[in-house]
């Protein structure tokens, strides 16, 4: 299933590169691009915010769908005070076997949700405020705007997001 997961999530930043019109280049390709047009090249390569934080909720819900499992197979084992369950392994198949595969993706909905939502606000703040701390005449964040840029994100997603879902 990994090699699906990793196709699934290629097709998926591909079309969003399409959709927002940029094309998917070699590292070859980008450096000749940089050696030939060194002059406000940011503006071309930037990605938006909106962009950013589809792409954030997207790794939300493809990180939902690959740790499910192991989190089901946890509670159950966390859970299991008669000794059913030999080990990781023999959980997880016992589960599948008696309640079908899908039984390892239930509560697969809420966990899903939380991810995206946090990812998405992480990543799409992110970049609002990289935009905000940018160098106005080159274009780019200093260190120490991407440090605060980041402590940014974290605070927002903190407060509106995980505190409100752990809760």
């Amino acid at each position: 299933m990994s090699p699906l997961i990793i196709l699934l999530v290629y097709l998926c930043c591909h079309i969003l590169l399409k959709l927002e019109g940029e094309q998917i280049k070699s590292p070859s390709i980008m450096k000749q691009d940089v050696a030939q047009d060194n002059t406000n090249s940011y503006s071309k390569n930037s990605i938006p915010p909106y962009m950013k934080a589809i792409s954030g909720s997207l790794g939300g819900i493809m990180e939902a769908s690959c740790l499910q499992p192991i989190d089901v197979i946890k509670t159950r084992l966390q859970l299991d005070r008669s000794g059913n369950y030999k080990g990781i392994l023999h959980c997880g198949a016992t589960i599948s076997r008696t309640e079908g595969v899908r039984a390892l993706w239930k509560g697969l909905t809420p966990f899903a949700t939380h991810l995206t939502l946090k990812y998405s606000l992480r990543m799409g703040s992110n970049a609002v405020l990289q935009s905000a701390f940018k160098d106005p005449e080159t274009g780019k964040v200093s260190g120490h705007g991407r440090f605060l840029s980041g402590f940014g994100a974290g605070v927002l997603e903190a407060v509106i997001i995980v505190t409100p879902f752990e809760v």
